[in-house]
C-alpha cells in the first residue's frame, strides 16, 4: 500500500521545519526545528515582510494537495491575495510570498493565537466566541446551511462531531418547533469523517441527511449530482479569514481584499475541477495510479532513504521542475528531476533517463550541496535555501551571490533578505521564484502529512473503541 506522505517533520516551527537530515554530525535523525519570529504583528505595506504565513484548514474544499499540486478555494483566494500584495513592488524588490501550512480545521485558532502563522484561513464562520480570541476580516461569504439528501429528508441529520452544523442545530429545531415542524435528531458521523465525505456517501445512494454549507453544497454540486437542498437555515453567516488581535494592519490590509467583488466565485471556479469526487483529502488508503505523486513516491523513499534525505524534498523539487512528468531529453537536463547528463555522471550515475537513476543522481547532488553548505555560520533553514538555489543555477553561482551580498555589507550566510536580494538584482527573477516555489511546495507536503498522520492515529483509537 503506497501511503501519499510519509516522514513529516514536527511543524512547530512558524514557517519552516526542518528540511532535511542533520548536517552538523553524520547522525542520520532530525534535529529540532529552528524557530522563527511571527512576522504579522510587525506588518507594514509600505515595507511587508517577504513572508506571511497562512493557517489553512486541510480539507477536500478548503485545501488539498492533488498530483503533488495545491488546490482548493482558500488556496485560491490567498495566492490572489499575494499578487495583490506583489502589484507595484517592482523587480528589485523580492516578491512578498505566502506560505501555507495545512492543519486541522479546529486547529486554526489555537494556532494563530500560538503564533505559528500570521492569518488562519478555513470557510470559517465568524461567531461571538471565536470573536473573544481572535480578528476577523471583512466577511468574504455570507453562507447559509440546508439540509441535503439524495431522497427524502429524514428525521435525524448526520453530522460530523465537530462542524459548525452542530452549533447551528438548536437554532434550525427552534425555527422549525415554531412552524409546527419535527425536530431533528442527530447521529454524529464516524471519526475522521468530513461534511464533504458525507455528501459522497449520500451522493453515491447512503439514506442520510446532512447538514452543510450551501456554498460548499453548490462548489460540489457537479461533481456530485444527485445531492438534494431541502430546507434551509434562515440565518446567513458571515465567513471570513482570521489574525491576531494586534495584528491591526494586517488586517486592514486583508479587509481591503475581501471586499473584492467576485473573490470567492473565481475561487470555486479554480477549485471545482481538481475536487476528489470520495470527498477525501490524502486518504490512508492506496491512491490510484494516476495520482503523479503516489506514482512516484517509492522512489523518492527509497532513494531519499539511502541519501539521508527527506523524500518529500526530492517531491517537491520535481514538481517544480517537471510537475512530477518524466521529461526526457538525450542531451540537457532531463527526467523527473531535470539533472544535467554531466551532472549525474559526476554523481556516479551512467543513466540519468530512467527514474531511479534520475531520482538518484538529484538525491546526491542535493547531499554535494549540503555538504558545500555545511558552514557553522549557515543555519539549517538558510543550507536549504542555499540548496535549492544551488540545484537551479549551480553552487558557483550562488558562491558569487554570497560574496557579491558580502561585499554589500549584507550576510552572506543568509538568504532571505540578504543574498535572496543580491540574486534579485544581478541574477534573475527566476532564481528567487525557484527557491520560494519549492520551499512552498516542500512546507505544505509536511504540514498536510501531519494533519493527515494526526486524523489517521484519531481514526485508529476510535475504531478500537
Amino acid at each position: 500500500m503506497i501511503r501519499f506522505l510519509m516522514l513529516c517533520l514536527f511543524l512547530v516551527t512558524p514557517l519552516w521545519a526542518k528540511p532535511v537530515a542533520s548536517v552538523k554530525s553524520t547522525h542520520p535523525t532530525l534535529s529540532k526545528p529552528t524557530q522563527l519570529a511571527a512576522t504579522g504583528a510587525d506588518f507594514d505595506p509600505e515595507n511587508p515582510p517577504e513572508r506571511l504565513r497562512v493557517l489553512v484548514a486541510l480539507g477536500p474544499s478548503t485545501f488539498f494537495i492533488k498530483n503533488g499540486r495545491q488546490y482548493g478555494v482558500e488556496y485560491s483566494m490567498l495566492t490572489e491575495f499575494e499578487k495583490s500584495l506583489n502589484q507595484g513592488r517592482g523587480k528589485t524588490l523580492p516578491p512578498i510570498r505566502i506560505q501555507f501550512i495545512p492543519v486541522d480545521a479546529g486547529e486554526l485558532i489555537p494556532a494563530l493565537r500560538a503564533g505559528r502563522g500570521d492569518i488562519a484561513a478555513g470557510l470559517m464562520p465568524v461567531t461571538e466566541g471565536a470573536k473573544q480570541l481572535v480578528a476577523f476580516s471583512t466577511p468574504y461569504l455570507q453562507d447559509r446551511w440546508c439540509t441535503v439528501s439524495a431522497t427524502e429528508e429524514s428525521r435525524t441529520l448526520t453530522l460530523p462531531a465537530s462542524s459548525y452544523a452542530q452549533r447551528l442545530l438548536g437554532d434550525f429545531n427552534d425555527a422549525r418547533r415554531r412552524v409546527g415542524a419535527n425536530e431533528f435528531e442527530v447521529e454524529n458521523a464516524a471519526p475522521g469523517v468530513s461534511s464533504e465525505m458525507l455528501l459522497a456517501q449520500i451522493n453515491k445512494g447512503a439514506d442520510k441527511t446532512t447538514l452543510v454549507s450551501s456554498f460548499v453544497l453548490g462548489l460540489w454540486g457537479k461533481t456530485l449530482p444527485k445531492l438534494k437542498s431541502i430546507s434551509c437555515v434562515e440565518e446567513r453567516v458571515p465567513v471570513a479569514w482570521a489574525v491576531r488581535k494586534e495584528d491591526s494592519v494586517l488586517l486592514a490590509t486583508l479587509n481591503r481584499f475581501a471586499e473584492k467583488s467576485g473573490l470567492i466565485e473565481r475561487a470555486a471556479t479554480a477549485t471545482k475541477h481538481f475536487l476528489v469526487a470520495d470527498g477525501k483529502v490524502q486518504s490512508s488508503e492506496k491512491l490510484g495510479s494516476l495520482d503523479k505523486l503516489a506514482f512516484f513516491a517509492p522512489v523518492f523513499q527509497i532513494v531519499a532513504a539511502a541519501n539521508n534525505l527527506d523524500w518529500l524534498l526530492l517531491a517537491a523539487i520535481g514538481q517544480k521542475e517537471t510537475g512530477l512528468n518524466s521529461i526526457v531529453r538525450k542531451n540537457g537536463p532531463t527526467g523527473v528531476m531535470q539533472i544535467n547528463p554531466s551532472t549525474a555522471r559526476n554523481m556516479g550515475v551512467k543513466n540519468p533517463h530512467e527514474a531511479e537513476g534520475n531520482v538518484t543522481a538529484a538525491a546526491r547532488y542535493l547531499g554535494h550541496l549540503r555538504d558545500f553548505f555545511n558552514n557553522p555560520g549557515i543555519n539549517d533553514e538558510d543550507q536549504l535555501y542555499f540548496m535549492i538555489a544551488a540545484y537551479n543555477a549551480g553552487e558557483g553561482r550562488v558562491q558569487q551571490l554570497r560574496n557579491q551580498a558580502a561585499a554589500q555589507g549584507l550576510d552572506r550566510n543568509r538568504w532571505l533578505g540578504n543574498v535572496e536580494k543580491v540574486a534579485l538584482k544581478s541574477v534573475s527573477k527566476g532564481m528567487v521564484d525557484y527557491v520560494s516555489t519549492v520551499s512552498r511546495y516542500y512546507i505544505a507536503y509536511q504540514a498536510a502529512e501531519k494533519a493527515r498522520k494526526k486524523h489517521d492515529g484519531a481514526s485508529a483509537a476510535a475504531e478500537h473503541k
